[in-house]
Order: C-alpha cells, then sequence, then structure tokens
C-alpha cells in the first residue's frame, strides 16, 4: 500500500507543473497580442502620446491635449480676493491729467510785516500730469493781492495801495495716499512779477445803458520788478465724489518767497518777500 502511494505522488505533482505552465503561458501572450492589434490600428501613437497620458492633468481627469497652465495662477477655487485700492487707479491716459483750482487768504511774514504789506487773498490755477498714483507734476498761476498798511501810504501822500504778486511755478506734488484723506506736500520753483501800486480816490464816470459818476481808486503812482520765486507747502485732501474717483478738496498752505530787490536812490523797491497763502480749493 506505501509503494503505491509513493508511485502515484509524483503523477499528481507533474500534472500540477504542467498545468500551472499552461495558465501562466496564456497570460503573458494575451498582453502582447493586445499590444500588436493596437499598433496596428493606431500608427500615430508615439511618445509624446504617452507624456499626455501621463501629465498630471490625466491624471486629474482633465483633456490629455490641453494647454498646461502657466506658473503662478491661483486655482479658481481659492477665490479672487482684492484689496480696495488706496489710490483711485488709472484706467487710460486722460486720467492722468492733473487740475488745481482755489483760493483763500495770504498772509505775510518776516520782513513784510514791518509796515510794508498786511493781510490779503490768493487764487490759484493749474494743470499738468500724474506720472503714478503718488506723484504728479503741475504748472500753476497764483495771484496774491495784500494791502499796504496806512502808514506807510500816509507817508508817501497816498490814499491807498496794493501789491499784487503773479507768480508762475512750476511744482511737483506727492501724495501720502489713504483711503478717504489723507496729506501731500507739494513745491518747486519759477519767477514772478510783483506790482507796487499807489491809489487815490477820483470821480469818473461808468456807462453800462446809461453813464454815471462814481468815486473809485485810481492808480497814481507804481513800480515793478520781475524776480525768481520758489514755494514750498503742506496740504490736506478729502475725496469727497468717492473712493473711485480722482476729484478731493485740499486745504494747504504754502511759504512763497519773490527775490524782489530792494529800494535805492534811483530805483523804487520794498525788498524780499516772503508770503504764506492759505488756499481751498479742488484738486484732481
Amino acid at each position: 500500500m506505501v509503494a503505491n502511494c509513493d508511485a502515484s505522488f509524483p503523477r499528481l505533482r507533474r500534472t500540477l507543473i504542467l498545468a500551472s505552465a499552461l495558465v501562466v503561458g496564456f497570460a503573458l501572450s494575451a498582453p502582447a497580442q493586445t499590444s500588436t492589434d493596437n499598433s496596428a490600428s493606431d500608427s500615430n501613437f508615439s511618445s509624446s502620446n504617452i507624456q499626455a497620458l501621463l501629465s498630471p492633468d490625466a491624471f486629474l481627469g482633465g483633456t490629455p491635449n490641453a494647454s498646461p497652465k502657466p506658473y503662478g495662477v491661483a486655482s479658481p477655487q481659492y477665490g479672487n480676493r482684492q484689496r480696495y485700492p488706496q489710490y483711485p487707479g488709472y484706467e487710460n491716459k486722460t486720467s492722468h491729467f492733473a487740475f488745481v483750482g482755489g483760493a483763500g487768504i495770504t498772509a505775510p511774514i518776516g520782513n513784510d510785516t514791518h509796515g510794508f504789506e498786511t493781510w490779503g487773498y490768493n487764487f490759484d490755477v493749474g494743470g499738468g500730469w500724474n506720472f503714478t498714483k503718488k506723484f504728479g507734476a503741475l504748472f500753476e498761476y497764483q495771484f496774491d493781492k495784500n494791502k499796504i498798511p496806512g502808514a506807510t501810504i500816509a507817508a508817501v501822500g497816498a490814499q491807498g495801495g496794493n501789491i499784487n504778486t503773479h507768480l508762475f511755478l512750476f511744482n511737483g506734488i506727492y501724495y501720502f495716499a489713504r483711503r478717504g484723506s489723507g496729506a501731500y506736500v507739494t513745491g518747486g520753483g519759477g519767477f514772478s512779477r510783483k506790482v507796487t501800486n499807489f491809489t487815490d480816490l477820483q470821480q469818473g464816470s461808468v456807462c453800462y445803458f446809461f453813464c454815471y459818476y462814481v468815486t473809485q481808486p485810481v492808480t497814481v503812482y507804481n513800480f515793478a520788478s520781475t524776480q525768481a520765486a520758489a514755494d514750498a507747502g503742506l496740504g490736506f485732501y478729502w475725496k469727497a465724489f468717492g473712493q473711485d474717483s480722482n476729484g478731493k478738496l485740499f486745504v494747504e498752505a504754502r511759504y512763497v518767497f519773490v527775490n524782489s530787490p530792494a529800494a535805492t536812490r534811483t530805483k523804487d523797491g520794498e525788498g524780499t518777500e516772503g508770503i504764506i497763502p492759505v488756499t481751498f480749493g479742488i484738486r484732481f
């Protein structure tokens, strides 16, 4: 009985080995046949197709042939939050144009307070270009009209007098940008035309639809000079028309220096002029 079992076991082992070899051979021959059929039916299959199939977009469910996204572009699912601009952005060239207009009072300082000038008024207008959101340059015309003290007028035998200062200035401006309001500095140089007038009251006629007589100041004597001038100032602005508007209401104070000549034996004059115009207005 033992001998018969030993004789049958080698035959069973050989049968199992043969069956296993047939199964492995069939499994290896099936992919080879499939690969041969695919290569015959698609002659355009190449390494580029393999790279496309192995791209990250293909694994993530995207189209294999889609163009890759540029680096640094955030995915849409993260949102597109954007900070509110602190200063109006310029969308076209016309929005770069700068404009200023205003008026106010003018105070004399320094040597001018010693009997040469008293308080007066001013107006200012100008235009230019905003190079950036914070920096611009403007050409400005400012007119300052100050009175002459009564003691000085009496000393020269006149009844009235005034000093008219015409300023032609090229100024830079720098904004310390904030959302609703802020400050700025401005300054530059140019030239001035300063005219000193002494007046007397005289009767004259004025005619519109009919003529009538009035008493008005008439210039009886004046002198003038054209000299270099410079200014520097500090201002505060408020975006009263909204955050997206370039318009700003402002108030500013400047120091203006005019290098006018002093009086000599042969020429009239009052020396250098120092004034502080305080101006209220609008800027763009």
